[in-house]
């Protein structure tokens, strides 16, 4: 984990101690005391995240942990701005690589995540010395035409967990397992905006709920028949191990199917929704930045990033009306069904 020890926090112009508890920027990585970046409300380098670039640590500063003679002549870490001896080839506090590579980008140290203090997923195999924001990626690296920089944007939380899969994927790795994605279902799917994935899904498990209806009428009627047994305290499996259908065997056969059915066409979506959420987010990032071109003719670049920021991100009200929606769907069904049969 990067190493903050003597770096000021931007808010409140402190510098960090051993104990601080440091929070850092999903987007340009600058650490925050906890206390100020919530008190603030967002990052206090706004003008970074314009701009595409990631927070550098003052290569100037010493740290309590700078090794001797870092100071004079020193060479200050690219990835936790502790001092080293001019001659170190790697950092005495977090181990990241000193001096430039064949590429002529600094290296970069163990990933961090910008809340939790552990990283977000395992970092790819090549690092360099951009923030978690970009998974490690330069901001202005493009990806199916679209610099990871915007993506980043788009994205915004987790990108540092995003943008290395797409790159994967773009290098012509199409599969890429996400758990959210298999957890969660067509939830996960609204949550990231990808309505049109989650509305299939949802749809697909709608369907599957069709031999559930044939033989729930059946079942509310056992289950009012047994309603004095249920007061009198029998257990939930006994009482639906007793219950056999008499009608739409072919139903009760198939609800057993549909199990495994739809949890099969959550596994093929999981590994297919990083490939999904590219797909998506280029295609957004695309039609905002040719919708204002053609019509101003020129990018206003803070504008660009803030129109890309409002149309990605992620959407939690409607994953909480989603939920509603299913929870008074599935007891309005039950309802009716009661009330069908009490009729009869």
């Amino acid at each position: 984990m990067a190493n903050y020890t003597g770096v000021k926090c931007p808010v409140c112009n402190k510098r960090f101690t051993e104990d601080d508890d440091i929070v850092v920027c999903p987007v340009c990585g600058a650490p925050h005391h906890r206390t100020c970046y919530q008190q603030l409300g967002h990052c206090a380098l706004n003008d970074l995240h314009i701009k595409g670039h990631a927070w550098e640590p003052p290569h100037e500063q010493q740290t309590p942990g700078q090794a001797p003679g870092a100071a004079a002549g020193g060479t200050a870490c690219p990835a936790c701005g502790a001092g080293n001896p001019s001659t170190g080839l790697f950092c005495q506090v977090c181990g990241a690589p000193l001096h430039r590579g064949a590429q002529g980008q600094p290296q970069q140290g163990q990933p961090f995540s910008p809340f939790g203090g552990q990283p977000y997923a395992a970092a790819p195999p090549a690092q360099n010395p951009y923030s978690a924001a970009f998974g490690g990626l330069n901001p202005s690296e493009e990806i199916d035409g679209v610099s990871a920089r915007d993506l980043a944007l788009y994205v915004g939380e987790n990108s540092g967990y995003f943008l290395p899969r797409f790159k994967q994927i773009s290098q012509g790795k199409p599969v890429s397992f996400n758990f959210c994605a298999l957890f969660f279902n067509f939830f996960y799917f609204f949550y990231r905006k990808m309505y049109s994935v989650g509305l299939i899904l949802l749809g697909i498990t709608l369907l599957a709920q069709i031999p559930t209806l044939f033989v729930m009428p059946e079942a509310v009627h056992f289950a009012l028949d047994h309603m004095n047994d249920i007061y009198a305290g029998a257990s939930m499996f006994e009482f639906i191990s007793e219950f056999q259908p008499t009608q739409h065997l072919w139903a009760y056969a198939a609800m057993e199917y549909m199990r495994y059915f739809l949890l099969a066409v959550g596994v093929v979506f999981s590994l297919f929704a990083n490939r999904f959420y590219l797909r998506h987010a280029v295609k957004k990032v695309t039609r905002v930045r040719e919708g204002m071109l053609a019509a101003q003719g020129t990018l206003d670049d803070r504008r660009y990033t803030e129109t890309i920021a409002r149309a990605g991100r992620t959407n939690r009200a409607i994953v909480v009306i989603a939920a509603v929606g299913c929870v008074v769907a599935y007891f309005a069904v039950y309802i009716l069904m009661v009330m069908a049969i009490m009729v009869s």
